[in-house]
């Protein structure tokens, strides 16, 4: 009840007492109390104290003609549309897990094919490294399989005359 006009003055001294009532109740049960999430409690209990119980078919601080059904109707309303974002929320979150499973099994199937061709490469290398080894064990005894020439060709040196 704290009906004040533009420039901040109450427009009844009734409002104005309770006003200050209230807040210096309040202000010293907050200091009493150390917890401050007891905030709402305490201004709940002060407002009861000072306004009296609630009374049967009405709903304080709605004005005149607010019944408690019509409030219980606001209040289904606003449940069910929290729920509506709730579960659209639901939705997009499981389509999300959902494209991150398809794109995980994609990756999965990539890597197996990588594999599969790794595979088929070393398969193919080590047919390579054994038809190397036969023919290098084919070769006369005299020839290696090293370079002859030791990284320099005939006529690249000229410090010394070619060999005969």
């Amino acid at each position: 009840m704290t009906h004040t006009h533009q420039d901040g003055t109450f427009v009844r001294d009734e409002s104005r007492d309770l006003y200050e009532k209230a807040t210096s109740l309040i202000t010293e049960r907050d200091d009493e109390s150390a917890a401050s999430t007891q905030q709402s409690r305490i201004e709940a209990e002060v407002f009861t104290e000072l306004m009296g119980p609630e009374r049967y078919g009405r709903v304080r601080g709605y004005g005149v003609g607010v019944t408690p059904t019509q409030l219980s109707e606001v209040s289904r309303y606003t449940q069910h549309a929290a729920a509506d974002a709730q579960d659209s929320r639901v939705r997009r979150l499981e389509a999300e897990i959902q494209e991150i499973r398809q794109s995980r099994a994609a990756e999965m199937e990539e890597m197996r094919q990588s594999r599969a061709e790794m595979q088929a490469m070393r398969g193919q290398i080590d047919h390579l490294t054994s038809l190397l080894e036969m023919y290098g064990s084919s070769q006369a005894p005299g020839i290696s399989g090293t370079r002859r020439d030791s990284g320099t060709s005939r006529g690249d040196n000229d410090d010394h005359p070619p060999a005969d």
